[in-house]
Order: C-alpha cells, then sequence, then structure tokens
C-alpha cells in the first residue's frame, strides 16, 4: 500500500501493507529462535546493558539535537503517555519523552528509588517469566496456551492455505471470524462470514498482512478488554461497533443519519463507506432496507469511538467468575502487564452459563481507554502501574 493510499480493511490505523506482512510474517517464523535466545545467557547480558548503552544513545543524540527532552506530563501528545506521566508527576516520579527530528516520540524515561530506565509504551520488566513477551500476541499460540489450561477461547485454527482452512470452516458454527495472526486493531479483520465466497475475500484479505491467519467462530457479544496487572484485573473496559435498532418505519442510511445527530460529542460520525456496504451484505442488508422495530445491527466490525461505535468502564459490573479466569489467563501467560481482549454477551452474569471466550493479547494495552469512557467512570489504570514498577523496580 503506498503511503498516501487508504485501505478500508486498515481503518483509522493505516499501516504499509508490505512491512506489516515482512514483520508479521517473520515473527511468526523466528519465534522458535527468539525463544531460545530469550532464555540464553545472551539475552541475560542484554538485559544487563539495555538501560546503559540506551543512556549513551540518549545522550549523543540529544547532544546533536535529534532528540529533544520533554518533563512536563501536560505536554506528552500520546494520551496513554500522558495518564502515565500524571500518575508519575503525583507520585515524585521524574519521567519524560523524548521528541526526535521534533516529533513526539511513544518513547520514555523514568527514574524511580533512584534507578533510571527506558521504555516504549509502557514501563515493562526486561524478561518475564514465561517469556511471554515473545508470544502472547500470537493469536494462535495464546489459542492453545490459555485452552490447555481450560480456559475458554473462540474455536478456530491457524492456517497459511485455503483448502484446509475451508475444511475448519465448514466444521465451526456460523458465522466465522478471519484475521491476521499478529497485528492487532481489527485491521484486515472480516466478521460475519457465511459462505465460501466471503471466506475467500476475507482469507485473501488477511493475507495481505500475514501469510498464516487465524479461522474463529464468530462469538456473540461486545468485545471486552480486561487489563491485568501484576496478576490481578485492574479494569474492564466495553468496546462496541456503531449500532442502530430499526423502528420498522426508516431505512438503515436514514437510521444513520438519527444516529450521527443524537450521538455523544466524543463519538465520531459514521460517514458510510464501502466498508460499510460489504459489511451490510455480509448481513444480507443493504443502506435503502427497513429494519424492523427493535432489530439491532452493527454496522462494522471496527470499534471504538472514532467509528462511531462506544467505549464503557465496566470494572464494577464485571461479574466475579469473569474476573477469576481473566486473572488465571494472566497467569497463564505470565506477564505482568497486558490487555486481554474477550467477547461475552452479558459482563454481569456467570461466564460459566455463556458462550464466551478470549481473543487476543496485548503487551502494549492502551490504558488511556479506562480514563476517559463514553459510560462510566474513570479508572485510574496508571495507579496499579506504578505500584507495580516500584515494588519491582530491580527488573527493569
Amino acid at each position: 500500500m503506498s503511503p498516501k493510499a487508504h485501505c478500508l480493511a486498515c481503518g483509522n490505523n493505516q499501516v504499509n501493507h508490505t512491512l506489516s506482512w515482512l514483520s508479521q510474517t517473520l515473527a511468526v517464523v523466528t519465534l522458535p529462535a527468539q525463544f531460545f535466545l530469550a532464555k540464553s545467557f545472551l539475552a541475560i547480558l542484554a538485559s544487563a546493558i539495555t538501560n546503559p548503552v540506551l543512556d549513551s544513545f540518549g545522550w549523543f543524540y540529544r547532544t546533536i539535537g535529534v532528540l529533544k527532552v520533554n518533563t512536563d506530563p501536560t505536554k506528552i501528545i500520546n494520551q496513554r503517555g500522558k495518564v502515565l506521566g500524571e500518575e508519575a508527576n503525583r507520585r515524585g516520579i521524574p519521567m519524560h519523552n523524548f521528541f526526535m527530528f521534533g516529533k513526539p516520540a511513544d518513547l520514555y524515561g523514568a527514574t524511580v528509588k533512584g534507578k533510571k530506565f527506558y521504555f516504549n509504551g509502557l514501563p515493562r520488566p526486561k524478561r518475564t517469566p514465561k517469556h511471554s513477551e515473545w508470544w502472547a500476541d500470537d493469536k494462535y499460540l495464546l489459542k492453545l496456551a490459555l485452552q490447555e489450561v481450560g480456559i475458554p477461547v473462540a474455536r478456530g485454527g491457524s492456517f497459511s492455505a485455503f483448502e484446509p482452512l475451508l475444511k475448519k470452516f465448514n466444521e465451526l458454527d456460523k458465522p466465522a471470524i478471519i484475521k491476521p495472526r499478529l497485528g492487532s486493531r481489527g485491521r484486515h479483520t472480516t466478521t460475519h462470514i457465511h459462505n465460501e465466497e466471503e471466506l475467500k475475500k476475507a482469507f485473501e484479505g488477511a493475507k495481505q498482512l500475514c501469510y498464516w491467519v487465524v479461522l474463529e467462530e464468530h462469538l456473540v457479544g461486545s468485545v471486552y478488554r480486561g487489563t491485568c496487572i501484576n496478576g490481578k484485573l485492574a479494569g474492564v473496559l466495553r468496546g462496541d461497533p456503531p449500532r442502530i435498532t430499526g423502528d420498522g418505519t426508516h431505512t438503515v442510511a436514514e437510521l444513520v443519519t438519527i444516529k450521527n445527530q443524537s450521538k455523544h460529542k466524543e463519538v465520531k460520525d459514521v460517514l458510510i463507506s464501502q466498508e460499510h456496504i460489504n459489511f451490510l451484505g455480509r448481513l444480507e442488508l443493504t443502506t435503502g432496507d427497513i429494519l424492523p422495530a427493535g432489530k439491532t445491527i452493527d454496522l462494522t466490525e471496527k470499534i471504538g469511538v472514532n467509528y462511531g461505535g462506544c467505549a464503557a468502564e465496566v470494572t464494577g459490573i464485571t461479574h466475579p467468575e469473569t474476573i477469576k479466569m481473566l486473572e488465571k489467563a494472566a497467569a497463564t501467560i505470565g506477564d505482568p502487564i497486558i490487555g486481554l481482549d474477550f467477547i461475552i454477551q452479558n459482563i454481569s452474569e456467570d461466564p460459566n452459563q455463556q458462550k464466551w471466550g478470549i481473543i487476543e493479547c496485548n503487551g502494549l494495552p492502551f490504558i488511556n481507554l479506562h480514563y476517559d469512557p463514553i459510560e462510566g467512570e474513570t479508572n485510574n489504570v496508571a495507579k496499579p502501574l506504578w505500584d507495580y514498577v516500584e515494588e519491582n523496580i530491580k527488573q527493569f
């Protein structure tokens, strides 16, 4: 994809297809070697010298003017970094971010209990007990690890060729989902797949970002992000795609217009594109169809306010059994800072009485999303994160 092209399948988070395919495919291919090196003496040595080396490079690049340092958390552009910096400031933790060639980078430095360290995105330990930083973002390997300990996941598998994928598709409940095996933010993910024609098109789309794709049953419900810090659930955010409910009178297009006129000020308008038309087609609908009264449909598989959807902080109403299962998943993965994406019909009810499952893991969760939900109260997830850092500073 050229830098000026806009890919509907990438949504609001455009990436270069060729570079993404190479990086994500190589990540899968080289995973065994990466995992071996992560346990080797070389990895231990690299961890020991990381901060001094970065300190030296930082000094050099600051001297020649490539890097500039910002120590004011209110001037951090990245929202995840801003909430992190604000909490650090409240604690008296010196934290700064860098500007490279005049542009803000998601790169930071902090000093905790006299120890200076650097991090990208979020402060993370140099090594995790199960080396999950190398494999937890792999949707297929995550599925296998969670299945082994009895944690629900969406049924499916990983495929590089269409024929075995088609065979598995015919064994699954419909509809199905296809997405790149690695990657985030719903790029090139296709939902509501009912037949071979839709499957083929979705397969080809996902293959643009990775040689391997993941096929899964389509679980019903909103997508939730459970952020776990040091093995404990710190917050749960519900993310919804844009939705409309029929009244028996207005067409889909008219209902979208009504939705745009009555939405929350932080929610973006839904501007019907070919992506929406394709999605509606998989629901056997068009923009000119009249929805029956009371019938609710999604308008795209993309979730969040930037697509016209919703975000709600729901930690306080999450069922205790769901909390227990998410914390069990965090312990299985063995990573102290993760976001677990899962789909469930009712977050307040017993998960054992519902069909639900964990679908992805993110090692750099956007903790800022817990601060400014459209619904629910602000949740300061940076607090338990800095608690963890202060308690375990020797690991950084």
